[in-house]
């Protein structure tokens, strides 16, 4: 069991399942998949020095390779063969891990390329091609294969690695999850479509959003791993950039028992800076939360094409009176705002 939320306490990390497949594979020299067979047990130690250093050595037996090739039947993989004891990052292997593996040569071994997201959890599955001059779609096929995984968690990995290889040759079989009557399985699926720019499950993410009660303060994993997936699904609407999604980001920033999707919203926004927006910008000016208000104003003030404002106030001045700023703000714009607005917009076009 983890217990993470507000309270809780982590060491820097980024979080997990956000691995860029591609930038990984580019990075490595070899690919593959398989188990761990040999692995020494590991120390708990204290001290900092050991537990930086990957000593220890695992055996892995690769199952498939999708860049490179093995010298020989088993690969030699370093990890940190001493523990922290009282918890902390580390990079460990243990015997019968089975995992996607990213490495690198260090010191005639093999290390994994990122630390954090070097050695994958990954379905045993494998798909009937065994050969292609394309190992990302070959990784593709396997990642597909593992979709029928007898391992539920297995699935959830498959799922969520396919959203992270950032492009498919298909993504029919991602879709079928989508008749799932397994909420779990739905949210992972609607988070890896998105993270390959398909924004059809919008509609129904955004009736999701709607339904879902408010979460806990703090989230017992894994009973709580529907609310630790609506955190996650927030930031993936905070990366949305298709301005084709506007009017489900403009109906997310104005959706009220979560000021944690109305800011996702608002930053998304933001960065598409499109004029059709400002209705938005402006009902949220008086939202409840300050950092959501602060952040319509300056969505606002980037429509009308930024610059030096007399009146604008720094964060610490809107936290401290919302309304009065909320009012001056709507003042402002339609005043001359909105009409600075409207020749910034010409000026963009034209540059195009």
């Amino acid at each position: 069991m983890l217990c993470v939320g507000s309270n809780a306490v982590a060491y820097p990390r980024p979080p997990l399942g956000t691995e860029d497949i591609p930038v990984l594979m580019a990075e490595s020299v070899l690919v593959c998949k398989g188990e761990v067979v040999e692995a020494p047990t590991l120390t708990p130690v204290n001290s900092p020095e050991l537990m930086a250093q990957m000593t220890a050595v695992a055996v892995v037996r690769p199952d498939r390779c999708f860049k490179g090739t093995p010298h020989e039947s088993s690969i030699h993989v370093l990890f940190n063969g001493f523990l922290p004891a009282g918890g902390g990052p580390a990079f460990v292997l243990r015997k019968g891990d089975y995992r996607l593996f990213f490495l690198k040569l260090q010191e005639g071994k093999y290390a994994v390329s990122n630390k954090w997201f070097g050695a994958l959890p990954i379905s045993r599955e494998l798909n009937s091609i065994t050969q292609s001059v394309d190992g990302m779609y070959l990784l593709e096929l396997d990642l597909k294969a593992g979709l029928r995984d007898a391992d539920p968690d297995r699935v959830l990995d498959s799922i969520r690695m396919l959203g992270n290889m950032r492009h498919l040759h298909s993504i029919m079989e991602l879709r079928k999850f989508l008749d799932s009557s397994d909420l779990l399985v739905k949210t992972y699926v609607w988070q890896a479509l998105m993270r390959l720019h398909d924004y059809s499950v919008l509609p129904e993410l955004e009736q999701f959003f709607k339904t879902q009660p408010d979460p806990p303060t703090n989230l017992l994993l894994p009973r709580d791993r529907i609310f630790a997936m609506q955190f996650e699904l927030q930031r993936e609407i905070m990366a949305i950039r298709d301005p084709s999604t506007l009017p489900y980001l403009e109906s997310f920033a104005s959706m009220g028992h979560d000021y944690r999707l109305r800011d996702s919203a608002l930053q998304a926004l933001r960065v598409i800076d499109s004029l059709h927006s400002a209705a938005t910008f402006l009902i949220e000016l008086d939202d409840l939360n300050a950092d959501n208000g602060f952040s319509a104003m300056q969505g606002l003030l980037s429509l009308a094409g930024g610059g030096a404002i007399e009146w604008v106030p720094a964060w610490e001045q809107f936290e401290a009176a919302p309304q009065f700023y909320a009012r001056r703000c709507r003042e402002w714009w339609y005043a001359e705002g909105s009409q600075k607005a409207l020749a910034h917009a010409d000026s963009l076009k034209l540059q195009l």
